[in-house]
């Protein structure tokens, strides 16, 4: 996943804007009722939640684009089916060949 150190890694070697282009390139649209965002959350030691546990590590919160971070003691379960999920470049990692979840490669 292009995050954190690998990212740097990539970056510091010239090959973040390839290996981000191959992911693109690889993307599988099977992939997305698959996908972690979809059925877990990430809760942080503070209570925080996230959309999984790449963006836990990116500080990308759950509900970034509309408003503060979420915290468990504030959580609403019908509204959070309506939630958007929070994505960035490195959501391509999830999307790209056989994808990303919690147990591992997708089918």
């Amino acid at each position: 996943m292009p995050i954190n150190r690998f990212r740097n890694g990539l970056k510091h070697q010239g090959q973040l804007t390839p290996y981000l282009a191959l992911l693109k390139a690889h993307y599988q649209h099977d992939n997305l009722n698959s996908l972690m965002c979809k059925s877990t959350l990430s809760v942080d030691w503070q209570g925080f939640l996230y959309d999984c546990d790449f963006n836990q590590m990116l500080q990308l919160p759950l509900g970034a684009a509309h408003r503060s971070p979420c915290h468990i003691t504030d959580i609403d379960l019908n509204a959070l089916t309506q939630q958007p999920i929070t994505v960035d470049e490195h959501c391509f990692g999830c999307t790209a060949g056989q994808g990303s979840s919690c147990g591992g490669a997708l089918k």
